[in-house]
């Protein structure tokens, strides 16, 4: 049996405000592609199919078309357990429905853990829990962590005679976090240690960005775009995993619009930007002798309209100036004048005198009396 290992899709991402879903369009129709190119006979979503749990129109559009053509038109099974950015009670509603049409979800392991048999193997489907819900359903074992909460849950599945392969989200200890891995970056309470999975042949894992393998036995796929300027020389991919000898293979994927970071001086970056071809990608400019400010951002912005970031020389004080789209449309007009002085000042702030007589125009202005 050969299957497609993917996950965190996070559709409905947004990137410093910038709406993604052609992108996220184009990485489904490339999975679709390769699910018939390669003759998959299952996909396995290993969590985070929405980066919210209630997701807006475009994205439950793309996961509506998706699903529907590999399940009903295609015949290929999707597999899919609830990660923690998911609505895990609207993910997996009709579950028992869906299921019969090849769509087979879990939400909670309140509802308990399926197990999908197809051809010589066994898919185990472990969503994304809590350990209060672990300690609910299991109030005789000792559970004083989540690395324990995983093994009362593993030890109890009932493992099948041929391969066993288990879908899951979760953080392994040994695993390495990229920039957009906002929650497994917060502490180490969520921690699971590689050993506990050591009764499958392959664990197929959502939760953290960067494709990775832990062990033999375990793989991060990784998410199928970028999701931060932190993964820019990342390769994207999905993994093709042929159970009769447990090989796998990584299938590449692009963006239409790629997500770049552009280091060097004022000049240096206006010089290459006149002749670059791929001017719509997604591009954060790191600059080596300029303070970052909205003069410099506008100019730049006509070479790269999807110019994200721009970050520039440090201030004496040691902090270095950075100015994203996402910063500049929050800005209120005091916070602007203060980053305006603050840039031409060297990183001098105001004096309580300058942001006085700076309020004082302001409101005239808004009462309309200034000429």
């Amino acid at each position: 049996m050969r299957f497609l290992h993917t996950s965190d899709w996070h559709l409905g991402f947004s990137l410093s405000n910038m709406p993604m879903i052609e992108e996220q369009k184009h990485f489904a129709g490339q999975i679709l592609d390769i699910a018939r190119r390669k003759k998959v006979d299952a996909v396995v979503i290993a969590g985070d199919m929405f980066d919210h749990a209630v997701s807006n129109p475009d994205a439950i559009g793309v996961y509506n078309d998706t699903m529907t053509r590999l399940c009903m038109k295609s015949g290929v099974p999707v597999i899919i357990c609830a990660g923690n950015h998911d609505g895990a009670a609207r993910l997996s509603s009709c579950a028992d429905l869906l299921g019969k049409a090849g769509l087979h979800i879990a939400g909670s392991i309140k509802n308990g853990i399926p197990s999908i048999t197809l051809e010589d193997a066994t898919i185990h489907i472990l969503p994304f829990f809590s350990i209060e819900e672990a300690r609910y359903l299991y109030p005789d074992e000792e559970i004083r962590n989540y690395d324990m909460a995983m093994r009362a849950i593993i030890k109890r599945l009932p493992l099948g005679k041929g391969r066993n392969i288990l879908a899951a989200h979760c953080f392994v200890s040994s695993a390495e976090v990229s920039e957009s891995d906002r929650s497994a970056m917060v502490g180490g309470a969520n921690m699971v240690g590689a050993d506990a999975f050591g009764v499958f042949d392959y664990v197929a894992l959502g939760h953290l960005h960067k494709p990775q393998d832990i062990g033999e036995n375990i793989r991060y796929c990784g998410s199928p775009m970028k999701l931060s300027f932190s993964e820019a020389e990342q390769e994207k991919s999905v993994t093709i995993v042929d159970t009769s000898d447990m090989s796998r293979e990584l299938v590449s994927l692009s963006m239409v619009n790629d997500l770049r970071v552009l280091k060097g001086s004022y000049r240096e970056i206006l010089e290459r930007a006149g002749r670059d071809g791929k001017s719509s990608d997604y591009i954060k400019i790191e600059l080596a002798d300029e303070y970052a400010h909205m003069e410099l951002r506008n100019t730049l912005s006509e070479y790269y309209p999807n110019l994200l970031s721009l970050a520039g020389k440090e201030f004496e004080g040691g902090k270095e100036s950075d100015l994203s789209v996402e910063q500049v449309a929050s800005l209120s007009p005091l916070e602007i004048m203060m980053k305006f002085y603050e840039e031409y000042s060297g990183g001098q702030q105001p004096s309580e005198k300058q942001v006085e007589w700076f309020l004082k125009a302001l409101s005239v202005k808004k009462e309309g009396k200034l000429q």
